[in-house]
């Protein structure tokens, strides 16, 4: 019996239909696991709740198992055959798991083009490794091994491999091209588990597994890291748009020296109201607020992605892209009107590509931790810097600073805190109670510096106008378990979540000599909006008109005020909604088409 038994896994195993179904049943495997990762932090029940739609099923075992194929006939060796594939299916899958542990978006084909970033941070985390992880390994190295003995069949004709191959090649590029990018057919398939999906943009995604609206998605999502153009684009009549605004100068009588500091991770947790504060770590910097002109920045990131705050800022885009050549900036602006640029990073210089990037966007000067000698990453050494820098420049000139903390980045300690404790631990688990506190030690000792740094400039005869702002909130805990465990919603397709995701303070001060120079208090409710506008706020409270461009965007900003396409929502006459009402999309394909033009034809003012 038992020779017999062996004699049928021998005929089996060069069996080229034994084969052929093996390699797809593996494939199907791959798939299934895939999806298991892909239901992320919504776990077993969205799992099942793709069964309930049999085509997401068949969208997501599809491409692996045709791979394979392809692959096997390509190389003639199942075991290369199962496992290129199925690395590659895997390791996206779990890519896209720790990303929504850590981040909680989906993983997009753009995000490779911060691999290098990515890498950096994530070692600094501690993933959670669960049993869906292991399973993922065992089934990539139980496939292998199961080829490498069981899976014998070559197929010998060379002229057979190719067409076979080429043949499957088109089908996995029809499939692609006519099912996978299909708008409608997306639409409409969806596990069964979708409350709240139509509004948030990360579930919207996750309800279809991963391979599916990974590959649904992979041409939209780098073709707006590159800044591709959308169809109803047309740079001539965009020219001729941003040509009827005219460019304003300012007044020599009217410059004064301006300072902008974007705060890593800042934002004020006690604003969710379900914290005991022991110490209010707030309240100096809730003093700097009234007596200036503060309100919330709608960003685009939660828990990382600084760089978005951060260019919107400085060239008043709706949307971030990727800079292969000097963009429109604001910075070009206040350069030709005499100003000097510089900034600083208490970061490394290749992280986000800034070096490079930040010299396209226009600065004389930037400087990072490489640059100096016993540089630190903390905010002491920071705010010492960036004063010292102003008290190094050229009085005659006026200056323009716009410099990056990284204190209070991402991770902190779970496993233990230090006193004092800034917080009461109520409710909340030992492990998130350490994360909590841990951030807000290190808020309270920013809140000081802010304070410190404002103060330094009361009495300077100098006008200074100063912009602060947090670039996103932080990460409390993989899958936002502090958040989770505070009951602070954070479900971006309703507005509570939404604002409590990507709601960041700032305030813009100005000292004595620059309210008086320009004739304003500086202080008051400034509202709130993406980051794109600020810039604007800032000059409009200096009575400076800018260019035409930044009068183009005050005048959309009076209609839409907030972007957001992360989440997936825009702010139109005061109310968040997925899609642009139709009477507001004229004006805003009109800016729209502004920014596009100044970003790919901008020579210079």
């Amino acid at each position: 019996m038992f020779q017999k038994t062996l004699d049928v896994i021998k005929r089996l195993r060069v069996n080229p239909v034994f084969t052929y179904v093996m390699l797809v049943l593996l494939g199907a495997v791959v798939g299934i696991v895939s999806l298991l990762l892909g239901a992320a932090v919504f776990g077993v029940p969205m799992f099942k709740s793709y069964f309930d739609t049999p085509l997401v099923i068949l969208l997501n075992l599809l491409p692996p198992a045709l791979l394979i194929i392809i692959v096997f006939f390509i190389s003639g060796r199942a075991w290369i055959a199962f496992s290129v594939p199925s690395l590659l299916t895997l390791l996206l899958s779990l890519i896209h798991f720790f990303k929504i542990q850590v981040r909680g978006d989906p993983f997009y084909l753009s995000d490779f083009a911060f691999t290098r970033e990515a890498g950096s941070l994530l070692s600094t985390y501690s993933l959670t490794m669960n049993w869906k992880v292991y399973l993922a390994i065992l089934v990539f190295v139980g496939g292998t091994v199961f080829s490498v003995f069981l899976l014998k069949h070559k197929p010998k004709r060379a002229m057979f491999r190719v067409i076979a191959s080429v043949a499957a090649a088109a089908v996995f590029a029809t499939l692609y091209l006519s099912v996978y990018m299909n708008a409608e057919l997306y639409d409409n398939t969806y596990g069964s588990d979708i409350e709240g999906a139509v509004r948030s943009s990360a579930k919207s995604y996750i309800i279809r597994g991963f391979v599916y609206p990974f590959m649904h998605t992979m041409k939209e999502s780098m073709e707006s890291l590159r800044g591709d153009d959308p169809d109803w684009y047309n740079a001539q009549d965009s020219r001729r748009l941003l040509e009827a605004y005219e460019s304003f100068d300012i007044p020599d009588d009217k410059k004064v020296n301006l300072i902008g500091i974007m705060l890593e991770s800042y934002v004020d947790i006690s604003r969710f109201g379900v914290l005991d504060f022991n110490i209010d770590v707030y309240e100096p910097f809730h003093a700097l607020q009234r007596e200036a002109v503060s309100g919330m920045l709608a960003v685009n990131s939660f828990a990382g992605g600084t760089i978005d705050a951060e260019r919107l800022f400085l060239t008043g885009n709706m949307q971030l892209t990727v800079f292969n050549k000097a963009p429109g900036s604001f910075i070009y602006y206040l350069k030709n009107q005499g100003y000097y640029a510089e900034g600083m990073h208490t970061g490394d210089r290749w992280f986000y590509d800034r070096r490079p990037v930040n010299k396209l966007l226009g600065f004389d000067n930037y400087y990072f931790l490489e640059d100096f000698e016993n540089s630190r990453r903390d905010d002491e050494y920071f705010f010492e810097t960036v004063l010292n820098m102003y008290r190094s420049r050229d009085t005659g000139t006026p200056y323009f600073n716009f410099s990056l903390s990284y204190q209070n980045h991402a991770p902190y300690d779970s496993y233990a805190t230090k006193e004092p404790h800034i917080i009461s631990q109520g409710g909340i688990s030992d492990e998130s109670f350490n994360i909590l506190n841990n951030y807000l030690l290190g808020i309270y000792d920013t809140t000081l510096r802010v304070e410190g740094f404002i103060d330094s400039f009361r009495a300077d005869p100098e006008p200074v106008v100063i912009v602060v702002f947090g670039d996103h909130m932080p990460w409390l805990g993989n899958n936002n378990t502090v958040y989770t465990e505070l009951g602070i919603n954070l479900d971006s397709g309703t507005d509570d979540g939404f604002y409590n995701c990507y709601y960041t303070p700032y305030f813009i001060w100005a000292n004595d000599a620059a309210k008086d120079l320009l004739g304003n208090d500086f202080t008051g409710d400034g509202g709130s909006f993406s980051p794109g506008f600020l810039m604007g706020e800032i000059f409009s409270l200096c009575s400076w008109e800018g260019d035409g461009y930044m009068r183009a965007l005050r005048e959309l900003q009076a209609s839409i005020d907030v972007f957001n396409y992360t989440a997936g929502r825009i702010r139109a006459d005061g109310v968040l909604t997925p899609e642009l009402p139709e009477e507001l999309i004229g004006i805003h394909n009109e800016v729209r088409g502004m920014e596009i033009y100044r970003r790919d034809n901008f020579t210079g003012y």
